[in-house]
């Protein structure tokens, strides 16, 4: 599945207690009332979506499982797949092929980590250069790919620590501490969503209370 399957909010009969569901029911699942023709305390509302196109995220890390999607495929054990865009929103990635560029169909629905708050043209213009130079560097020859040793977040790592930015130094002294700081926050958030998403493909309707 690819896309926003739009996820509504409302709440009816009970403060505290929010439904989600695809489409709005006729009755309410908590006290049966039509909701047709009652008041809502608060109006469906559409669930922000996580997932973005990295196109339209430049000058940012991004995130994706390594094999399918988020929505259909993801799980807490499953591997994820790492690149940075350029300030075009072109993917830069490591993989066993070796350093690929500009693969975006494979990027429709990624995480994106911004690492950076505020950026001005001079610094897209900085961080596109530091991408080509990282790029050409030999080590990213197909050959040189080890699943656990030197991946993808080996080349992130690598193009981070070469922004030598001083609030980054912290998180970047490797992957674990990088993950913890930077990627988990997110994936966390996703889990959420996702988890919420299955539910009501088998269900139609949640309840929170």
């Amino acid at each position: 599945m690819h896309g926003d399957p739009g996820i509504l909010c409302f709440q009816h009969c009970k403060r505290e207690a929010k439904i989600f569901c695809f489409k709005l029911p006729k009755t309410c699942r908590l006290c049966g009332g039509d909701l047709e023709t009652s008041e809502l305390r608060i109006p469906p509302f559409r669930v922000p979506y996580p997932f973005i196109s990295a196109k339209n995220v430049p000058c940012c890390v991004v995130i994706k499982p390594t094999t399918g999607n988020f929505l259909c495929n993801y799980r807490n054990s499953s591997d994820l797949h790492i690149g940075v865009t350029s300030s075009e929103g072109d993917v830069y990635e490591f993989d066993k092929e070796g350093l690929l560029t500009g693969k975006n169909e494979d990027w429709v629905e990624c995480l994106a980590v911004p690492v950076v708050a505020k950026y001005d043209n001079t610094w897209k213009e900085f961080w596109d250069y530091t991408l080509q130079v990282v790029s050409t560097q030999e080590k990213w020859d197909c050959s040189r790919y080890h699943e656990e040793n030197h991946n993808c977040y080996t080349f992130v790592l690598t193009f981070l620590r070469t922004l030598q930015l001083k609030e980054l130094k912290s998180s970047l002294q490797n992957k674990m501490r990088f993950c913890m700081d930077f990627i988990i926050p997110r994936t966390r958030g996703a889990a959420k969503y996702i988890a919420l998403f299955r539910i009501l493909q088998k269900d139609g309707v949640c309840v929170q209370c």
